[in-house]
């Protein structure tokens, strides 16, 4: 949870800003109204990135939206104003300090659907292999019927040329496979960068897990916070 204190920088007038045990002061010399207090209001931001506005001084004015509040959960499009003068609070004095979070639970799908393409793939070239094998088997019936009936039987010619066209035609596919097959690998690998990424800043995951990412707590570039 982080808790800020905004309010009038007597010194400057300019609003300044306290938060984690450090100050700092923001916008144009003498640009915030004296009727707002050095500690005017607080800003709360829990783990989860809801922000609550608070009061700190009865005498002080604050509102949201035109309607004066003592305490109040804000969000970015609520118009923030403070003392008499309805002087504006820039939302983006605030955002710095909110979290960032960055639901990666669609990346689990990306991950399965990656790993199962490769998959289908390694398949579809086994089955290739066993098909081809089949020459074999075909070569090895021809000559077994070969043995008990002799060579002139027109069904070991049949098996025979059976053999050599199975053959010829494993050869041609295992031929444009050569060049298709690590085509389609690098296209599938090509596409996981694409996609696989950071719902927040867009980075690449790498080629870890969904299972391993999820691990982590938040994004190790944008530093947003896993919704997993």
């Amino acid at each position: 949870m982080t808790q800020i204190i905004i309010g009038r920088d007597p010194q400057t007038g300019q609003f300044r800003l306290t938060a984690n045990g450090k100050s700092m002061v923001t916008g144009e010399k003498d640009s915030v109204p004296k009727g707002i207090s050095r500690e005017h209001v607080s800003v709360t931001i829990d783990d989860d990135g809801r922000v609550t506005l608070r009061n700190l001084n009865i005498e002080n004015d604050t509102f949201v939206n035109n309607i004066g509040i003592e305490t109040k959960r804000i969000s970015k499009g609520d118009a923030i104003q403070l003392g008499k003068e309805h002087f504006p609070l820039d939302w983006g004095l605030i955002e710095p300090f909110i979290p960032k979070f960055a639901d990666i639970r669609p990346l689990k799908k990306v991950w399965d659907d990656y790993q199962q393409q490769l998959l289908d793939m390694q398949i579809r070239e086994r089955r290739s292999g066993v098909m081809r094998s089949a020459t074999g088997l075909i070569t090895m019936a021809a000559m077994v019927l070969s043995v008990f009936t002799g060579r002139d039987n027109p069904l070991f010619l049949a098996l025979y040329v059976l053999a050599g066209i199975v053959s010829a035609f494993f050869f041609v596919k295992a031929f444009r496979d050569s060049s298709k097959i690590p085509k389609q690998q690098q296209e599938i690998r090509d596409s996981l960068p694409q996609k696989y990424v950071c719902p927040q800043c867009g980075h690449f995951m790498g080629n870890q897990s969904y299972e391993v990412i999820s691990q982590g707590r938040a994004c190790p570039h944008c530093k947003a916070i896993y919704i997993k």
